[in-house]
């Protein structure tokens, strides 16, 4: 209540601060006052508010409540997500590519990227980023002791090299197209210059050096004055950013945690900016409308994970054991679901659903990939006819038989998070006259890996697309041996699966990998061992006056709201 109580203060003060008429002197003469020009103005300032804070500043954390999207405000890494999907160079001049060269397939089959950087580039504390210090951001990363909670793609990095102040040379242990153009997210540099000596030292106080919270340098358009205990972070201008100096002063990143205040933070235009992960979709809804309304400002919006359903297959757990025997049991449950209506109903209207597939529309490779899941339109009289040809039959009462004469049930479970969808698709699915068992999980069954891995009938999941493929690699089966902790917690095992995940991360060309992307898509909607639901939305609140976020459709990376951060500006 004492935190609620501060962040309802600062609204009606910052409210009455935006209202009051800009301070002016007066010289008095006699009886006279003659007023002069106002006193200037304050520095050109945003206000983000997350419902998140940071620890710390790096690849160590991986922050919540929208903070990390947030990334690029401060750094940057040798590539970005481009405006319309894809990526873009940062750091380095121009994406390593293999027309010129700067990916290399040597003959034992290691992989070798080139990357020139851009001249000119300076750490906040005006110190020249170099070559080194991609090495040396290599060399931090890969330090055992120091965790890191981001990507394990520093896995297939066998060395990285600087020959001069700007090359810097990536040698790979195998093509992966990931390695191609790391962003931030997956690659972070760090200033050698003031990192390289206490990295040699104590591991421990290198992790508690204060360049990560008080005293952070970086590359990105704003610098960090004030850490705020990450929960009040201030940043100013960066006059020397290399893409130009940023058109407003100073942000503050605010961390109000309860979404309802955030709400009225923004209603109050207290503050300008929310990022993604920062309110539910109704909230987001809810203030749209209004704000058609009252012209106070727009939602925007991007598709992101991928939603479905999947199926128990092992046989010590699946019930009933159909389910994971019969293809025509699965078409017909999913022949059964209107996913458009589910996708309508639960994103709100905000973005398109995108339920027949697995790849966004900004991801480059979509239009080769296709819409694998369109050929299983809501039909229930085609359901029905693949549910009869697997032996489940309808009785006269309504009731779904199986092949042993008695009602068919099946227990679906899911995290608090998809409680609506869990209730939607249950609902139809008992029209099929299935009996169907909803089961929330509870926090402490959420954090016990066993039991996430041995749910009985199906089990509702999202991942991002290369994440989503992991949890059908038969190579990563959950189990004692790994403490359940693997990504394929379903059992399903397909060969062919592992065979096209690998010739996919090993395709360096764009369009191959669209094809390989179009194999995995018919691969897994004919066997289905996965319901498809929808692509999930993100969203971003914009307020009124303020212009950022332009281009946010096509950021596909986490770290990657901010990244044309120095654009941004205000009326």
């Amino acid at each position: 209540m004492r935190r609620m109580g501060r962040e309802t203060v600062w609204v009606f003060v910052v409210v009455l601060l935006g209202c009051a008429p800009a301070p002016s002197t007066t010289v008095r003469s006699g009886d006279e006052a003659t007023a002069t020009e106002p006193a200037p103005a304050g520095p050109k300032t945003i206000v983000i508010g997350a419902i998140g804070s940071a620890s710390v500043y790096g690849h160590m954390d991986y922050p919540t409540g929208g903070v990390a999207s947030l990334t690029e405000i401060h750094s940057t890494g040798l590539a970005t997500n481009g405006p319309q999907g894809g990526l873009e160079p940062r750091l380095g001049l121009k994406l390593p590519s293999l027309d010129d060269g700067t990916v290399v397939v040597l003959q034992d089959g290691r992989m070798q990227t080139t990357w020139k950087l851009r001249p000119n580039v300076k750490w906040h504390d005006g110190a020249p980023f170099t070559a080194g210090d991609v090495v040396f951001g290599w060399e931090v990363a890969t330090t055992p002791e120091i965790p890191s909670p981001g990507s394990s793609i520093f896995r297939d990095i066998q060395s990285v090299e600087a020959p001069d102040p700007l090359t810097a040379v990536m040698t790979w242990k195998r093509p992966i197209y990931r390695g191609i153009a790391p962003s931030i997210n997956l690659f972070w540099p760090y200033p050698k210059h003031i990192l390289g000596e206490a990295l040699q030292g104590d591991v421990e106080s290198f992790r508690n050096h204060p360049y990560f919270t008080t005293q952070y340098v970086h590359l990105g358009p704003f610098r960090v004055v004030d850490f705020g205990l990450g929960e009040q972070q201030v940043l100013d201008r960066f006059d020397d950013y290399f893409l130009g100096k940023p058109k407003f002063d100073r942000i503050i990143i605010r961390t109000i945690a309860d979404p309802n205040t955030l709400l009225a933070n923004l209603r109050a235009r207290a503050v300008d900016l929310a990022p993604e992960k920062s309110m539910s979709i109704e909230m987001a809804k809810n203030l749209r409308d209004e704000w058609l309304q009252t012209g106070g400002g727009r939602i925007v919006s991007r598709l992101d994970n991928w939603r479905y359903a999947w199926f128990q297959f092992r046989p010590d757990y699946g019930r009933p054991p159909e389910l994971s025997r019969d293809a025509r049991i699965r078409r017909g449950l999913l022949l059964g679901l209107d996913r458009p209506t589910l996708g309508q109903v639960l994103l709100a209207g905000l973005t398109p659903g995108g339920d027949d597939t697995f790849v966004a529309p900004s991801d480059p490779r979509s239009a080769i990939a296709g819409q694998p899941y369109s050929k299983y339109p809501y039909d229930t009289d085609r359901a029905f006819q693949e549910l009869n040809a697997a032996g489940w039959r309808r009785a006269a009462d309504g009731r779904l038989l199986g092949q042993d004469g008695q009602q068919v049930e099946f227990e679906v479970r899911a995290s608090s998070a998809f409680d609506k969808d869990l209730a939607i698709m249950a609902d139809y699915w008992r029209k099929l006259g299935v009996n169907v068992a909803e089961h929330v999980i509870t926090e402490v069954e959420g954090r016990d890996a066993e039991y996430k891995a041995t749910f009985s009938g199906l089990d509702i999941s999202s991942r991002t697309m290369e994440g989503m493929f992991a949890t059908f690699d038969s190579r990563q089966l959950a189990g004692p041996a790994n403490r359940w902790t693997s990504a394929n917690k379903s059992g399903w095992a397909s060969t062919a699966m592992g065979s096209l995940i690998d010739r996919l991360e090993g395709s360096l060309d764009v369009r191959q990998q669209g094809q390989v992307l179009k194999e995995i898509g018919d691969l897994m909607s004919d066997d289905l061992p996965a319901l498809p639901m929808y692509l999930e939305a993100l969203l971003a609140v914009v307020g009124k006056g303020v212009n950022a976020l332009d281009d946010y459709p096509g950021t596909a990376d986490t770290r990657t709201l901010a990244r044309n951060a120095h654009l941004w500006d205000r009326d």
